[in-house]
């Protein structure tokens, strides 16, 4: 039976009420709701259901912890994503690249130092797979091609943009499969070495990943710190 897996909304608890308010509203282009005097939401579209909330009053963690790795938001075509890179690019906000064979994809954070990849999908009769494994390499993205792509102006997300997977940093790959593959019962798409698997329905690229980047020994985010919070799916 195919499932089809849909990453509904997300959580955050926040700290820099500021600064992550003009970066997720003014930077990005998402449309912001108060829902109360310290917790705001965000839609991509005018008339869509927020995928996004931050709740402010957080706390910056002492050391890096395991949590979220990136969450990422998947637009439905390299001219919006062009047009919204060449925005941030115009602003000089840092980015960092990567092209995954299946994707084309950039990387930053938001001011609390949560990690957001933007990309775009490459079409699927070109994904290479060997026994249901994907090939995702990490090379260069060629950015002047892809700003050749782009239209005027960053209006703000289009139609069709979703978040497209969730990345996740922990301690032990074990207990990652375990949870993504028996309970959720997403099949390996993916893997890294022994430090990063991927894991999907319906034989997409990735909904998740999993990372031991930082070690065994790494500390979860804690209830007061910032950070992801819970984050909510849908199948059918």
């Amino acid at each position: 039976m195919n499932v089809t897996y849909k990453i509904e909304h997300l959580t955050l608890q926040g700290k820099n009420e500021q600064a992550m308010r003009i970066f997720y509203r003014d930077i990005l282009g998402l449309l912001e709701q108060q829902v109360t005097e310290h917790e705001f939401s965000y839609a991509f579209m005018t008339g869509d259901t927020p995928f996004l909330s931050i709740v402010f009053g957080g706390i910056t963690p002492t050391s890096q912890r395991g949590g979220l790795y990136h969450f990422a938001v998947l637009l439905p075509d390299v001219a919006n994503l062009a047009t919204l890179i060449d925005r941030l690019i115009r602003i000089q906000y840092p980015l960092g690249v990567g092209d995954h064979d299946v994707s084309e994809a950039f990387y930053l954070n938001d001011p609390d130092g949560n990690g957001i990849e933007l990309y775009h999908d490459r079409p699927t009769e070109g994904w290479y797979r060997d026994n249901g494994i994907v090939t995702m390499g990490t090379n260069d993205v060629d950015v002047r091609t892809l700003l050749s792509h782009k239209k005027d102006l960053w209006t703000g997300f289009p139609a069709g943009t979703t978040i497209g997977h969730i990345h996740f940093v922990g301690g032990n790959l074990v207990a990652g499969d375990q949870f993504f593959l028996e309970l959720l019962g997403m099949e390996m798409t993916a893997a890294i070495a022994n430090s990063a698997h991927f894991y999907s329905h319906n034989h997409y690229h990735h909904h998740h990943a999993y990372n031991t980047w930082l070690g065994s020994a790494v500390q979860m985010r804690q209830d007061q710190e910032t950070g992801l919070v819970n984050w909510q799916i849908a199948t059918v």
